[in-house]
């Protein structure tokens, strides 16, 4: 706070504050005798405030941010999946992911499996055959585009719902049954577990 005694009035400037690199600012005018008025303030003989507006800057204040803090990743959980395996499905977590030597090039995503009776089997498999747009004749034509076979009695990854029951196929979401399907190979070792 600036205080000045002039002659017998005493004047004070209290900052109330800063928007932009303006202030405003109070002046307090505390005497018994009368102040010149000028026409944008009027000021009683009385204790009198009147406010004005100080420009600082003219370049804006700019607000102070703060560095967002930083969130390590969770390792990923590979579960029982060894690292030699080209394709690893989890079937309580409800996951599957594509990998080379450990490392995961594709996923985790959701699947579908195998409903009550139509379990999904679970075991090492190997990559039997892939055929582009076809359908199960076990199960009343039902599509099966990018099928991935990994048994040899019918069990693929394949594109379908993955909020459903299948009958013990892996299903996989339209985008990523295309990528199982152009990855995988004959071959390939897949962990289902």
């Amino acid at each position: 706070m600036l205080s000045t005694r002039l002659g017998t009035l005493t004047m004070g400037t209290i900052t109330l504050g800063a928007v932009a690199g303006v202030i405003f600012a109070a002046t307090v005018v505390a005497d018994d005798q009368p102040v010149a008025q000028s026409d944008a303030t009027a000021v009683n003989p009385a204790t009198t405030a009147t406010a004005e507006m100080i420009t600082v800057a003219d370049e804006p204040v700019e607000p102070e941010i703060s560095a967002p803090a930083i969130v390590e990743p969770e390792p990923f959980d590979y579960g029982e999946c060894p690292p030699e395996a080209r394709a690893c499905v989890d079937l309580d977590g409800g996951r599957s992911w594509l990998q080379d030597n450990g490392q995961v090039t594709y996923g985790a995503v959701p699947i579908g499996q195998g409903g009550p009776g139509y379990e999904t089997p679970r075991a090492g498999f190997h990559v039997s055959r892939k055929v582009i747009d076809d359908v199960s004749y076990v199960f009343d034509l039902a599509p099966m585009p990018f099928a991935v076979y990994f048994t040899s009695v019918g069990h693929a990854f394949h594109e379908g719902d993955p909020a459903g029951d299948s009958h013990g196929c892996v299903r996989l979401a339209p985008g990523d049954a295309e990528v199982y399907f152009h990855t995988l190979q004959v071959g390939d070792l897949i962990h289902i577990y």
